[in-house]
């Protein structure tokens, strides 16, 4: 694309404005043309560059600076007289001096109120009619026109290039991150095992470090699941459609992939993981489990991760000294899971938006610590496994209940 100054101009827009200035030379007898456009400017009048002459050249080098058609004044004065007689009155200048061109025109390029340029066209023995005036008038408009589109595309460009230029930000930034967060929980891993050669079964540290240790597996996990899919989407350069606004991404592509197996696999592990937590606050996390459940139909790890939130989610938004009670029950077609607690609730205006991305409706005010993400993940999660989900609030079930209290509860298919 040829530049001249601080003009961006296409091969294209070059050859179109030829192709109208000779009509002009074909229809109207015209001596010679010239367009010219505005530069950017900070200063109330632009700059205007030369970028074609017709038929003396194709093109103009960006060495001519000089108005060689326009009437002797300053550009300036030229470039106001023209617009303010466009904006008055319409008029079209015309320079009958004596002069070697007597029969000149001046019409600006102007698009909704901006000034892209001026066309300047001249003859030397016939005065233009206004019929003629008019029909110049269109190939102005047309060449306008050309040039605005040009000047969108231009933009488009750059955003374009400014967005991959943030990507490959972005990407190198997840990179990093990814591999220096491999470092430290190796080293969490590390330690727990060690720590745990050193304890007996019986002692209390044994099981917490079994706990740091499940949990820097489920991490690492997580982490490898990530990686993978990010690094498939960097490689295929174009995201689907369907992951677009995705939250659960990060499990494997395989989410919708389905297998039979018990609910206590994921549950004892959870309960010990959540019981650490809700022991800071001294919360009593309850549980009411059915001891002959059949196995259910469902994703392990994403069923993992449904749960882990809820509960979490569960501990996070009681006070202290509050109950959290888990309980499983199930029918004939389904497992229900029931996670109650004695929290804050959720209003009604809330639960409307509950599962939106970062929304947090009243809590956004709270001292709760929060991203608005939880839910999203789960309501997502849900969704590609097959799990409905449900939520009451208020939802009073102990006595003495101070705050409001919510139940969620997940219907999960199962195999028979």
């Amino acid at each position: 694309m040829p530049e001249y100054e601080e003009v961006r101009v296409s091969e294209e827009f070059i050859h179109l404005c030829e192709s109208q200035l000779r009509l002009l030379l074909q229809n109207f007898l015209v001596q010679e043309s010239i367009i010219y456009l505005t530069t950017p400017n900070n200063s109330q009048t632009p700059k205007l560059i030369p970028i074609l002459v017709y038929p003396n050249s194709a093109t103009v080098s960006s060495q001519l600076n000089t108005l060689s058609f326009l009437p002797s004044k300053s550009v300036k004065e030229t470039f106001n007289e023209v617009i303010n007689d466009c904006f008055v009155s319409e008029k079209i200048i015309s320079n009958t001096s004596n002069s070697d061109s007597p029969y000149q025109l001046i019409l600006p390029l102007i698009y909704q109120d901006l000034v892209l340029g001026l066309l300047t066209t001249t003859r030397k023995s016939l005065p233009w009619r206004q019929n003629e005036i008019i029909q110049i008038k269109e190939i102005v408009k047309t060449i306008t026109l050309a040039r605005i589109i040009e000047q969108k595309q231009q933009l488009t460009e750059l955003k374009l290039t400014q967005l991959e230029k943030l990507r490959i930000l972005e990407n190198n930034h997840i990179d990093d991150f990814l591999h220096q967060l491999r470092n430290p929980l190796t080293a969490i891993r590390t330690f727990a095992k060690l720590l745990l050669k050193r304890l007996l079964p019986h002692e209390s540290n044994y099981q917490v470090s079994e706990n740091i240790i499940r949990e820097s597996d489920r991490m690492k996990d997580l982490i490898a699941d990530f990686n993978e899919q990010w690094e498939g989407l960097n490689n295929n350069k174009i995201l689907p459609l369907n992951s677009i606004g995705s939250t659960s991404f990060f499990l494997t592509e395989k989410i919708e992939l389905l297998e039979k197996f018990n609910i206590q696999e994921i549950i004892e592990p959870l309960i010990l993981t959540i019981k650490a937590i809700s022991e800071e606050k001294n919360i009593q996390l309850l549980t009411k489990i059915n001891n002959s459940l059949l196995l259910v139909n469902s994703n392990k790890k994403a069923l993992t991760e449904i749960l882990y939130n809820l509960l979490e989610n569960a501990v996070k938004y009681t006070p202290n000294n509050g109950k959290v009670l888990l309980e499983i029950k199930q029918n004939k077609t389904e497992l229900i899971i029931e996670i109650s607690d004695t929290g804050y609730g959720i209003n009604q205006e809330d639960q409307l938006h509950i599962f939106e991305r970062h929304y947090r409706g009243t809590q956004d005010k709270s001292a709760i610590d929060g991203t608005g993400l939880g839910l999203t993940i789960v309501k997502e999660l849900c969704d590609k496994i097959g799990v409905k989900i449900s939520l009451i609030s208020p939802y009073y079930w102990t006595k003495y209940q101070q705050e409001k209290g919510t139940q969620f509860s997940l219907f999960i298919p199962i195999n028979n």
